[in-house]
């Protein structure tokens, strides 16, 4: 997997695909996905992440893939702990 420079949070695509993209308020994207205004708020701003259930949503809702939002949310995951992965000590198995 190829992992971007300081990607943009999964919570900003979405707010590109639905607020901007889609016209929608945050009220109304929320009822179309089913979930709570104060849920997608979070995610839209980068204070969650997306979990498969909302991947499902999202795929449902702008007819895309459910893979596509695990990766874009798995990549920023890599990222993420690739900045601190120094800090995590683990000694490599002894080859047998």
């Amino acid at each position: 997997m190829t992992i971007m420079h300081n990607p943009l949070h999964p919570g900003e695509i979405v707010k590109d695909a639905l607020i901007d993209g889609a016209a929608l308020s945050i009220t109304e994207a929320a009822h179309k996905l089913g979930i709570s205004r104060t849920a997608l708020s979070r995610l839209l701003n980068g204070h969650s992440n997306i979990s498969p259930e909302m991947a499902v949503r999202l795929s449902k809702l702008l007819d895309t893939s459910i893979i596509m939002w695990i990766n874009i949310q798995a990549q920023y995951d890599a990222w993420q702990i690739s900045q601190i992965s120094h800090k995590i000590k683990v000694k490599p198995l002894k080859a047998a």
